[in-house]
């Protein structure tokens, strides 16, 4: 599933732009699955991306992607924008608008 997800998100966010992603170790930290950044002069812009495996999009993942956006989310760094990465059919009705979805079709609910 996981390089599905980085495929995608490359083509979203190409290197020729400056954007590194990279796929953090979950198993060390409270980290989030992935952190795409781009470096600029006087900030660093960041993207903090959640894989759920599931086929139902619960409270607790939202508090989960809300705890890693905090923890990334200080001076000199702006936060463009939070991702949730689901399956194709997957209940996403209680994910916020200003989190955006990334729908794979390589799996299914």
């Amino acid at each position: 599933m996981y390089p599905y997800v980085k495929a995608n998100l490359r083509k979203r966010f190409p290197y020729e732009d400056g954007w590194i992603i990279r796929k953090l170790d979950k198993e060390r930290a409270d980290n989030p699955d992935f952190i795409v950044e781009r470096r600029k002069k006087t900030h660093v812009d960041k993207v903090v991306v959640e894989v759920v495996a599931e086929c139902k999009i619960t409270p607790e993942h939202l508090e989960e992607l809300e705890r890693h956006t905090k923890k990334f989310d200080v001076e000199g760094v702006r936060i463009l924008t939070r991702i949730i990465v689901v399956c194709a059919g997957a209940d996403t009705s209680i994910v916020p608008k200003d989190v955006d979805l990334m729908v794979l079709r390589s799996c299914e609910c």
